[in-house]
């Protein structure tokens, strides 16, 4: 099995923030710690979605853009910082 293969996915696509946020939150703990989670996601929400992602103490294993959407693979952390807020939201402008 390859160190970065995803055994869940989550689409994130359409949604704005903080609600990403809150599906990465929530989707997290249905996977085993050192597990990797996919998320798909709108490109304006990348900078977000990855701090926050970092800031919880999870690992950003790969991160890609493809046109609007962005992929993000996130291994879960044996502990999670539960006190960073879900809200903090920097939003990305789409490419031109």
């Amino acid at each position: 099995m390859s160190d970065d293969l995803a055994i869940a996915t989550l689409d994130t696509l359409g949604k704005t923030c903080p609600e990403p946020n809150i599906m990465i939150k929530d989707k997290l703990p249905e996977i085993k710690p050192g597990e990797i989670l996919e998320v798909v996601g709108d490109l304006p929400n990348k900078r977000s979605m990855e701090r926050f992602v970092r800031m919880r103490g999870h690992e950003l294993v790969k991160s890609t853009v493809e046109g609007d959407i962005f992929k993000m693979l996130v291994r879960r952390a044996e502990k999670e910082r539960t006190d960073i807020p879900l809200s903090q939201c920097t939003l990305l402008q789409p490419r031109a």
